[in-house]
């Protein structure tokens, strides 16, 4: 039940709404509800569109989907400090697990004063840095430390919300498989506690060769989501450990799609005049053959190893034969906070007299 007006304070401190100047903090604060529910009230139900945007800010809460409990969310956590949800309409269904108390938004109001904030304007106010490094100690310090990574700070705070709260937990052994080379790929994944070690088998190398050791914040198996594709390397634990994992349809909602920018070859012409790089990702023999005038070679398999060579400030056009390739590569990009674009039709809407 509505209780009163929240403290600006208090206001100043949630995601997005920190990235507000102290004006239309107070002013927000103004037109928002503090509102308390008793244990066991539903806070909302799972398809219901949702008018406000509502954080707890005390209490714990159980979400739910389909009558089955997902996950609890703590007052004061990390997490709570982003919206219990936000889109069209709710995922779950959130029941107060004890007396809570929960701030309302108007979603409108917020995005009005966004806009009109320039902090609010540049990158959705998220200060990845604050929440890493807050002083709670707790079993979730592993997303402050994903929190610090560069592809965060690209990510609509929605989809930063949505994406913890699809995260499914998974525990594994010592020496035990996460996925084999030559699968579907159905899972993005993040490491939350212990070590992998990524190989690949080659004709020369039957038994497959060590590719990379992945720590704790690291993720793994972009590629094959995006690029519709089987796994090109198998991937192991080297001690036992904890992975949080997405499916491959919220992946690619919600971490590709803000990720993945397309350009048309006539608009990446502009950008070219104004500084920015043609990057052909493919094999060597196939740029030798043809390419783009002025492009320069960086087959996908090399663009984690070669990307430390590149400029931050400039630019990147991507392109190959098919899309599927330029899209991994501007991902991979992407999340590593290099404004680059993948070429929209691949080299067919490239005209004859721009190759050579």
């Amino acid at each position: 039940m509505p209780d009163s007006t929240i403290d600006p304070n208090v206001l100043a401190t949630l995601i997005p709404i920190k990235a507000l100047s102290p004006e239309h903090c107070r002013e927000l604060a103004s037109k928002s509800e503090l509102c308390t529910f008793s244990k066991g009230d539903v806070i909302f139900k799972q398809g219901q569109k949702v008018e406000k945007i509502i954080y707890l800010i005390s209490g714990e809460v159980a979400l739910i989907m389909d009558d089955e409990p997902v996950k609890r969310v703590q007052g004061g956590s990390k997490i709570s400090k982003l919206p219990l949800e936000q889109g069209k309409r709710y995922m779950h269904t959130v029941k107060a697990l004890m007396d809570v108390a929960c701030v309302k938004v108007d979603p409108i109001e917020l995005d009005s004063m966004l806009a009109w904030d320039k902090s609010g304007s540049s990158g959705g106010g998220i200060d990845v840095q604050e929440i890493a490094h807050s002083e709670e100690e707790s079993d979730d310090d592993w997303m402050g430390r994903l929190l610090q990574a560069k592809i965060f700070r690209r990510i609509p705070p929605a989809n930063i919300q949505s994406i913890f709260m699809r995260l499914e937990t998974q525990h594994y052994t010592a020496g035990e498989v996460v996925f084999n080379q030559g699968e579907e790929g159905e899972r993005f994944y993040i490491i939350r506690q212990g070590q992998c070690q990524v190989t690949r088998k080659t004709r020369k190398n039957p038994d497959g060769m060590g590719l990379a050791s992945l720590n704790a914040g690291d993720n793994f198996g972009e590629e094959a989501l995006i690029a519709g594709g089987k796994r090109n390397a198998t991937v192991v634990m080297k001690t036992a450990g904890v992975l949080m994992s997405l499916k491959k349809e919220d992946f690619l909602e919600l971490l590709n799609a803000p990720l993945l920018k397309w350009v048309t070859f006539d608009d990446a012409q502009s950008l070219v005049t104004n500084g920015a790089m043609w990057i052909d990702v493919r094999l060597p023999a196939e740029f030798k053959e043809k390419h783009i005038k002025g492009s320069v070679n960086i087959p996908l398999p090399l663009m984690r190893v070669k990307m430390g060579m590149l400029d931050p400030d400039h630019q990147y056009l991507l392109y190959c034969d098919t899309g599927r390739q330029s899209s991994i590569a501007t991902y991979l990009l992407s999340q590593e906070g290099f404004e680059s674009f993948a070429l929209q039709g691949s080299m067919k809407a490239v005209p004859e007299a721009e190759l050579e």
